[in-house]
């Protein structure tokens, strides 16, 4: 069993997450390619092949969550490794790093608004330490003369409504985040993203793409950071 999502639990998380608008746009699409050096399959690949290990899972193992947030990590390392892209733990957080365009990405499962235009996107759970300080990035960057971006890539949890389906169409979000929510226990949840880039997969494995008004040409194909959880949560 993995954790019930936690930002649904409190109601006025909306009301201080906004993000910039969402819209159809096939331009996600190059944009995923020439600035971030991949096509939208090798996520939706990734995806399917943890969905297929989590559904022969029974409900006795408490960490299926965990083990599915894993796959698709390594499922999309393994598919982009390269003299380009580099894999690494720094500071016990797995990272991703497209060498030449300074952009890591951390990996996590999403809250309900993943796909929905009219809802402000976060994470499923609440997260540490080092996602923060990679948002710290994003949000001192212009005081710091920082080059690096933080990108989210965020996929559906499996509770997510998509997998009330037999066959599901996939979606999933890559968003930068410009700030974050501290809670009292001192974990924070991603806010305030001023990029949300949106690809759907329908049951023909057609892709749709959704292109948030903020993208522009600081969007670099580099770097790609991959997080992990604690081993009873779906990260």
């Amino acid at each position: 069993m993995y954790q019930a999502p936690q930002y649904e639990i409190f109601s006025d998380l909306d009301s201080r997450n906004t993000d910039g608008e969402l819209i159809n746009n096939s331009e996600a699409v190059e944009i995923l390619k020439n600035k971030f050096g991949f096509t939208p399959q090798v996520i939706f690949d990734a995806i399917q092949k943890a969905d297929q290990n989590f559904n022969m899972k029974t409900k006795v193992n408490c960490a299926s969550g965990i083990a599915r947030w894993g796959d698709i990590g390594e499922n999309i390392a393994l598919q982009l490794i390269s003299n380009e892209i580099e894999f690494s733990r720094g500071q016990g957080q797995p990272t991703l790093t497209i060498v030449d365009n300074n952009i890591q990405i951390i990996i996590m499962s999403s809250n309900d608004a993943l796909g929905d235009m009219n809802l402000p996107i976060s994470s499923n759970c609440s997260k540490g330490i080092e996602t923060k300080h990679k948002i710290d990035i994003n949000k001192y960057r212009n005081m710091t003369s920082e080059k690096l971006e933080t990108w989210v890539l965020y996929y559906p949890s499996r509770k997510h409504e998509i997998y009330q389906d037999d066959a599901p169409s996939l979606i999933y979000e890559l968003a930068r985040p410009m700030s974050y929510i501290v809670m009292d226990d001192g974990k924070i949840f991603p806010t305030d993203h001023d990029c949300r880039l949106m690809f759907s997969s329908d049951s023909e494995n057609e892709v749709q793409s959704y292109m948030s008004e903020f993208a522009d040409e600081s969007v670099n194909e580099d770097s790609f950071e991959i997080g992990y959880k604690n081993a009873s949560n779906e990260e």
